[in-house]
């Protein structure tokens, strides 16, 4: 079954550099959406090995006689292993650029990405770059923030709605190249027809909320419409990030 996806991002109105990144590759089915961090030490680096590994490894793993680069998950398909593997060795990228750039030793970056093959999704993330599905039922977030504020909603501490004004939403507890204990959260599920992928890092969350993300969508014609639609609304609404955004669904077979 044929996958149809747009993405773009964009530098947003404060920003002095675009550090997110993203790849949509219909051919391999994979879709990432990468949000570096470092600012003056090379966000945007990091996040580009990100992707460029990610891909490097997704597309390695399809060749016969692959070894996998690291320990299998039983509890894991195929397709999820090649997607956690591969962003694992992103971080071990990351680290080995840092090792002979000293300068960027703060740099490191947040990933969501999708592989897909057929109906099957394997879906990961570190960090507070976000996944959604948009279809018939709504819009529902499916990915779990890797951050302090979100641990704070889980144990009861803060309302979802203070978590949002919270001097430090901004604070991730995961991330890639610069935590000793990496944490990739893999989830797999069946895509039905009527159901859209939403990749997003946080300069859309955080200036468009998720009733404007579902009507945005709704309104639009195609994916391509619907992702210049967001982005355009995230600038409008103050533009304080850079935002990326990547929308997947099937096409026609």
């Amino acid at each position: 079954m044929a996958l149809e996806a747009h993405g773009l991002t964009d530098i947003g109105l404060a920003r002095k550099l675009n550090e997110d990144n993203i790849l949509v590759d219909t051919r391999l089915g994979i879709f990432i959406v990468a949000d570096g961090l470092g600012g003056h030490a090379a966000g945007e680096v990091a996040s580009k090995i990100v992707i460029d590994e990610i891909a490097r490894q997704v597309g390695l793993s399809t060749e016969p006689g692959y070894r996998w680069p690291c320990e299998l998950d039983t509890n894991l398909s195929k397709n999820g292993n090649r997607l956690k593997a591969a962003i694992q060795m992103s971080d071990k990228a990351i680290t080995r650029d840092i090792a002979g750039h000293p300068e960027r030793d703060s740099m490191g970056s947040t990933v969501v990405a999708c592989l897909i093959e057929g109906k099957q999704v394997a879906m990961a993330h570190v960090g507070d770059s976000r996944a959604y599905i948009l279809g018939p039922d709504g819009i529902r977030q499916v990915t779990k923030d890797h951050s302090w504020v979100a641990d704070q909603v889980a144990n009861g501490n803060l309302t979802a709605e203070e978590a949002k004004k919270h001097p430090f939403r901004n604070v991730i507890t995961q991330a890639l190249g610069n935590s000793s204990d990496l944490e990739v959260d893999v989830l797999e599920f069946e895509l039905a027809n009527q159901e859209t992928i939403l990749l997003c890092s946080d300069g859309l969350t955080g200036m468009v909320s998720d009733d404007q993300i579902l009507a945005i969508f709704s309104k639009a014609s195609n994916l391509h419409g619907a992702v210049n639609s967001l982005v355009s609304k995230a600038i409008e609404n103050g533009g304080e990030d850079n935002v990326s955004v990547v929308l997947v669904k099937h096409g026609l077979p």
